[in-house]
């Protein structure tokens, strides 16, 4: 359902990503690995249209885009049918969590006040936040506040969520909660490609994994695979610094 083609994006003279290619089918759970800077959040950001990129193209559904000269409407097309979760939360803190949820549903898609909170409420109970609908990111944890933004994405019905690194922001003993969520999205065959640190989720919960260094794609196929015998020196290397890290 989606498909990236050589993806290039430059900051300056600094080359961020380098002939990018993957494809994510409807229902699969891709993750996204690799060192700090190798490009990854960059990526889907790019996919995403927050940054606009340098050229390659973008298949979604039935149709491609060039990257570079992508129309406006095009775009807003596009983000219709995505989600977006951002390590930082990015809830609005004047609004409690369900005005949080509807405040897309009402605004960016004219839904009827009523049916935005129907629908909201369904989503917070989904990430298991229905009770505490009335509350403040302030009155959240860090993993509470993820799960509403989680809420805020599901809400949408998209056809793919884009997860940037969703538990980097959480102390430890949150990032269980918000993994779980992960996990039963999953398991209900939502299409996710997640940009993540997590090693056991990308291993036991993704069914495909790509391995990204220095702006490119060093390896990539299916998760357990990968992980049990990666084909490429550096995914090798890369996973031993972290089990030797453990």
């Amino acid at each position: 359902m989606l498909k990236v083609e050589h993806l290039r994006k430059n900051f300056g003279n600094l080359e961020i990503l380098r002939d990018v290619s993957l494809e994510v089918h409807r229902g699969d759970v891709t993750a996204i690995i690799g060192p700090s800077g190798g490009g990854k959040t960059t990526l889907l950001r790019c996919i995403n249209f927050l940054e606009k990129a340098d050229g390659g193209t973008l298949t979604f559904g039935e149709e491609t885009f060039d990257l570079q000269t992508i129309h406006r409407k095009d775009i807003a097309r596009i983000r219709l049918r995505t989600g977006f979760v951002f390590q930082s939360f990015n809830l609005f803190a004047n609004k409690t969590a369900l005005q949080n949820v509807t405040e897309g549903l009402t605004v960016a898609r004219k839904m009827p006040k009523d049916q935005a909170v129907d629908t909201a409420m369904n989503a917070l109970d989904r990430v298991g936040m229905k009770d505490r609908a009335s509350h403040y990111p302030s009155q959240l944890s860090g993993g509470q506040q993820q799960r509403v933004a989680i809420a805020r994405a599901l809400a949408t019905s998209p056809e793919i969520i884009y997860f940037d690194e969703p538990t980097s922001a959480l102390d430890p003993e949150l990032i269980g909660e918000v993994l779980s969520v992960m996990r039963d999205l999953a398991v209900s065959g939502m299409t996710m490609l997640v940009v993540t640190h997590e090693m056991h989720f990308a291993r036991d919960v993704s069914n495909h994994t790509v391995f990204m260094e220095n702006g490119q794609i060093v390896e990539s196929g299916e998760s357990k695979a990968l992980f049990l015998q990666p084909q490429q020196e550096r995914t090798r290397e890369f996973l031993r610094t972290l089990s030797a890290e453990r």
